[in-house]
């Protein structure tokens, strides 16, 4: 199914990349960078608009959402680099379709295009009989608002948080708590001089596959992938939900994460493209968690010596290695292999650190070994 779409982005280059998507889907396409300018063609008969939440002007994402949406023939998906819950339970009360958290990729932006329009065909097959559209809308308002934003939560934190969040909404935001956890920082080497090298659309699609990588390996050990730090990512394992083993589990996402940005290198050299690299820092220890910031604006994060050293270590790691600190080594000595490097000290860090890297997962003793 092909649909008319409209894009309301105020950032050119995203702007850009997002009708390049579509179109290549075979949708007729139009754009404009801004709130009132998307008001202004509210006639136009557009299947679905893709709004930018945080819009330059007085009307953004949600005001775009609330106007299209009150015409009753319009479908809207909101996209943000800048996830938050109160955000997502707005633009689902507008009754937007969807809320993807920036950077989007094509196949995925493609695939929910998709679902939306199967959507809207369904409904219009059900228009046909009154009554039963009724009740369907009405099932639709009361039992998908909070699965939908806990499944958008689950966009940018795990399944689990996305519950436990929905389900004591006001007690998971506000409480604030000493635990002892486990952080990842991961970084690709030289990526602003890369990116200044070639076309915008390359740099944002090669970070995005290795963005993907880092989160398909920390959702698969159980971690959160926290925050995005330009061209890298702090993740966190053991908060905000608990998590057994959470040392093993940050490094084991490490390891999976290192392999494989050494299939993706192969892959880029076959092309003739240049290599990147990842550095990894990762520490344990006790930190404060909670939900900081303002009335307008909070998130989940977590602030503490550990968190310093690991971002310390990750921003000496060489690419393709792994750093971590001695808290997380002594809990998975036997589990990995390391290398010594010695003590090292700190900009912030009062005392000298014993810094490992890893090598990698330790093999099994053989059975009988010793006998």
């Amino acid at each position: 199914m092909k649909a008319k779409i409209l894009v309301v982005e105020d950032d050119e280059s995203v702007r850009s990349a997002v009708v390049r998507m579509l179109t290549n889907g075979g949708h007729a396409v139009e754009s404009v960078s801004s709130g009132e300018d998307a008001v202004s063609r509210l006639e136009e008969g557009f299947d679905i608009v893709v709004t930018d939440l945080m819009l330059s002007g007085a009307i953004d994402g949600n005001e775009v959402t609330r106007r299209f949406r009150a015409s009753g023939v319009t479908d809207v998906i909101i996209m943000t680099a800048y996830p938050r819950l109160e955000s997502a339970i707005e633009g689902m009360r507008g009754e937007a379709y969807d809320y993807l958290v920036k950077p989007v990729s094509e196949d995925y932006l493609r695939s929910v295009i998709h679902r939306c329009l199967e959507k809207r065909r369904l409904c219009a097959e059900l228009a046909r009989e009154k009554e039963l559209r009724s009740e369907l809308r009405r099932a639709h308002l009361e039992l998908s608002v909070l699965t939908r934003v806990r499944d958008i939560f689950g966009q940018f934190a795990t399944p689990e948080v996305a519950r436990a969040a929905m389900t004591h909404p006001e007690d998971f935001w506000m409480r604030g708590e000493r635990r002892r956890v486990s952080v990842l920082f991961a970084d690709v080497r030289d990526f602003t001089s890369y990116a200044a090298a070639v076309p915008p659309e390359q740099a944002t699609s090669d970070l995005n596959e290795i963005f993907t990588i880092l989160q398909d390996a920390i959702r698969a050990e159980g971690g959160i992938l926290n925050k995005f730090l330009g061209d890298g990512v702090m993740a966190l394992f053991d908060a905000p939900i608990r998590l057994e083993r959470h040392e093993a589990a940050a490094v084991r996402t490490a390891v999976k994460t290192q392999q494989a940005m050494e299939i993706l290198g192969r892959q880029r050299a076959l092309k003739g493209l240049r290599p990147l690299g990842l550095g990894i820092g990762i520490n344990t220890g006790e930190v404060v968690a909670g939900c900081l910031g303002s009335k307008e604006r909070t998130e989940y994060s977590v602030i503490g010596s550990p968190i310093n050293l690991a971002a310390r270590l990750e921003k000496i790691a060489l690419p393709g290695q792994i750093l971590v600190g001695p808290e997380t080594r002594a809990a998975i000595q036997d589990e990995f292999e390391f290398q010594d490097l010695g003590m090292m000290t700190f900009h912030g860090i009062e005392r000298p650190v014993a810094v490992s890297a890893v090598l990698g997962v330790r093999s099994p003793s053989p059975t009988g070994a010793g006998r």
